[in-house]
């Protein structure tokens, strides 16, 4: 009996390409014994409708677009039963893909498709804020919005620098939030410009964590908080860390389990660089092994 594979994938990430490469990519799936049905998204969160009502009848599920889609296709897989679960792989087509670049996955659709119909599988930890999931960051503070906030068709353009521009713009509005942060059992509590809690070798097509080894499926998440810089010259500092993650005594790192981010106001957040909604409370745990994904 043929194995079922469903296949999601977002027509408009990055330049469109998937539009052109569909038949290859249905062909590739078919010719590893799988019998394919196709999706193609048409609006924001269809992805995970579609992995709630269809996915548990499959034996994988592929989606095809950018970290958003992936995002989406994680929300569903997540609110099914572990036990339902189908491996999941991953045809990257969006902008920038730190996702798959953790997963070492062709940036090719037709070697990726290769790669997402074979079973070199491996389970990663997935990420829960305020009963909403991530598969790799969950952020809040500077440049953050920048993702989602960056239009389509500057995204297909100029790539990566489309993300760079936008952030420069926002350069003369960054804002601090005097938060409280509990990681596993270390509190702290200061004024930050930046916060995130990742489960990533790179964020935004940067390296965080050159010279550490960070594992996607240890049970531990990485957390990384900027403090608010009091001069020019500091502000320049943490902007030059923040790319390279260069000791410095105004940027902490945490490795743990759970973290709580607390403060008397509202603080936006992003998760996988989709809007994540704003809170005053907000507590991340890591799911331990929660999804088996295609590697390469």
């Amino acid at each position: 009996m043929r194995k079922k594979l469903l296949f999601i994938y977002n027509p408009h990430a990055g330049k469109g390409t998937m539009k052109n490469k569909l038949s290859d990519v249905i062909e590739t799936f078919m010719k590893a014994d799988y019998e394919v049905t196709v999706y193609a998204t048409q609006r924001e969160e269809e992805a995970t409708e579609i992995v709630l009502e269809h996915a548990g009848d499959y034996d994988r599920v592929v989606c095809s677009g950018g970290d958003g889609t992936l995002h989406e296709v994680t929300q569903g897989l997540m609110e099914l039963p572990a036990e339902k679960r189908p491996v999941c792989g991953y045809i990257p087509a969006g902008t920038v893909n730190d996702f798959a670049r953790g997963l070492k996955l062709p940036m090719r659709v037709k070697l990726a498709a290769r790669v997402s119909a074979k079973d070199k599988i491996k389970p990663l930890d997935i990420g829960r804020m305020n009963g909403r999931c991530f598969t790799y960051v969950c952020a809040f503070g500077a440049f953050t919005s920048v993702s989602y906030e960056t239009p389509q068709a500057f995204k297909n353009l100029l790539g990566k620098t489309a993300y760079l521009l936008q952030g420069m713009a926002q350069l003369g509005s960054i804002k601090a939030y005097h938060v409280k942060i509990q990681a596993d059992q270390e509190t702290i509590e200061d004024d930050f410009i930046f916060g995130m809690v990742s489960n990533a070798k790179s964020i935004g097509g940067f390296s965080f964590f050159k010279n550490r080894n960070v594992s996607l499926n240890d049970g531990l998440f990485e957390g990384v908080f900027i403090r608010k810089p009091k001069t020019p010259m500091e502000l320049q500092a943490v902007l030059n860390s923040f790319v390279k993650l260069e000791p410095n005594e105004q940027i902490l790192g945490f490795h743990a389990k759970n973290f709580i981010i607390a403060s008397e106001e509202e603080i936006p957040f992003t998760l996988d660089g989709e809007n994540g909604g704003s809170y005053r409370r907000t507590e991340i745990q890591c799911c331990h092994r929660a999804i088996d994904y295609v590697w390469g």
